[in-house]
């Protein structure tokens, strides 16, 4: 499952910006009927910017616009509804457990309620996100430890690729008790807590693979939708030549994908904390990221041990209570077109700059609790190729090393996984996008040949 942050930087990523220039005054009072020739009155301050739904079919963000006007009328008002659709064709065409095509799909709704803007509650923001899933995958063909279709895999189900009508992966409060600081509560998803500009988005516009996503260290303890809370405190807040946000949280170990998640509060907690740097070199900008997690209160099998015999319980296995993951992120431009003191957006999922840069990650796990010991990624991604300044591409390749387990050599288990990823995405308009995918996978299952996938991908904001 994901790596940390979770909404708290979810939410971050989508507000700082905003809150570094916002007005502390009291808001605004709205305009009456206005003389004609006076000054328009300015919309009522908030924590989210206003989006540009503005252009036409072929230069807009969003596919259906502005609604004759009714979309910026709301999102002034502190009301922003999006959807987003997006399906997948991939196929196994050499080796893995079994060769053939699948195709899925997914709707992605967001709400977001800027209660400030509301003049309801200041420095208040509610966000709801909704799912839709149907199809069917080659994750469970590829032979892949961690999944070749991270889209198709989350919101996490069994058995796997179950199709959703409709589930609520987020619906959480965030109350900013000053423009850098802040706390959140509720449920919220995860896999937008390790965002890097060269390889996030969710699966869904750069790399497919899960390990491009998050690092595999994290996985067994990083729920994809769970509920807690915690606090956002940006010391430095983001802006033209970087900034400095420190996120901690604690949340129910237990996924929640498909349930309120309130049943398994009691289940385990798992406590994260993360420091992100945006910076800049000279023109070029980067960043990174730098936590730890620390899971409790629950019973991890303990690697390598054997069946023991307890009075009362016959065999068992020892197991730890607790454990623990430390990781880290790095992005970097190492050329860019036209240098620019614009943020960067890396909740957007594609890279903000016409230019190239490399990324890499890397997470160590508790040997005692955790079948990844260790695992890194790395790899180039840039945007802009042959003149067409909106498409985005990136290679990686990643690493995972896996824990002698009980009965390894009976099931002739390597010792690690790795493999090669490629894409292309090519910007059909700014509001659709079609991703060309090559993946190049080695098994850990000694009996299975290395897979060779082939995918295509159609994305729409809408």
């Amino acid at each position: 499952m994901p790596n940390v942050v979770l909404c708290a930087l979810l939410t971050l990523c989508s507000t700082s910006s905003a809150l570094a220039q916002a007005d502390a005054a009291a808001p605004s009072e709205p305009a009456g009927d206005a003389p004609v020739g006076a000054p328009e009155a300015k919309p009522t301050e908030g924590i989210l910017p206003v989006p540009d739904y503005s252009g036409d079919l072929l230069t807009r963000r969003y596919l259906t616009g502005d609604w004759w006007g009714h979309r910026t009328a709301l999102a002034e008002k502190g009301v922003q509804f999006n959807m987003s659709f997006t399906q997948e064709v991939q196929s196994v065409v050499k080796g893995g457990l079994d060769t053939g095509a699948r195709y899925n799909g997914a709707l992605d709704y967001s709400l977001s309620l800027d209660l400030m803007r509301m003049q309801i509650i200041p420095g208040a923001l509610v966000q709801l996100k909704a799912e839709t899933r149907f199809g069917r995958s080659v994750n469970a063909s590829s032979g892949a430890v961690l999944p070749v279709n991270a889209d198709a895999f989350f919101p996490i189900t069994q058995p796997a690729d179950e199709d959703i009508p409709i589930t609520i992966t987020t619906l959480s409060y965030t109350q900013f008790l000053a423009p850098t600081f802040g706390l959140m509560v509720g449920k919220f998803d995860t896999l937008d807590g390790d965002s890097n500009e060269f390889a996030s988005g969710r699966g869904k516009t750069q790399f497919m693979n899960a390990n491009f996503l998050f690092n595999a260290a994290t996985a067994l303890r990083m729920p994809y939708s769970t509920l807690g809370g915690g606090l956002i405190w940006m010391p430095i807040p983001d802006g033209p030549g970087g900034g400095i946000t420190l996120s901690s949280l604690v949340f129910a170990t237990t996924d929640s994908s498909t349930t309120s998640g309130f049943g398994t509060m009691d289940d385990g907690l798992t406590w994260t904390t993360q420091v992100d740097f945006k910076y800049r070199l000279g023109d070029l900008p980067g960043g990174m990221n730098v936590g730890a997690l620390y899971s409790f209160d629950q019973d991890f099998a303990r690697i390598g041990s054997r069946f023991v015999f307890e009075r009362g319980n016959g065999l068992s296995l020892p197991t730890e209570d607790e454990t623990w993951a430390v990781y880290w992120s790095g992005w970097q431009y190492l050329w860019v077109q036209e240098p620019s003191d614009r943020p960067i957006d890396l909740r957007d999922g594609l890279a903000d700059r016409v230019g190239v840069g490399l990324f890499a990650r890397a997470g160590l796990a508790d040997s005692d609790t955790n079948p990844a010991e260790w695992a890194v990624s790395v790899g180039v991604g840039g945007r802009g190729v042959f003149d067409r300044a909106d498409d985005t591409y990136g290679v990686g390749y990643f690493y995972t090393r896996l824990q002698n387990v009980l009965f390894r050599s009976p099931l002739e288990i390597e010792d690690h996984s790795q493999g090669v990823e490629a894409y292309y995405n090519c910007a059909i308009t700014p509001a659709a996008r079609f991703t060309f995918d090559l993946q190049v996978i080695s098994s850990p299952l000694t009996e299975v040949d290395t897979a060779v996938i082939l995918g295509g991908r159609l994305n729409f904001d809408f």
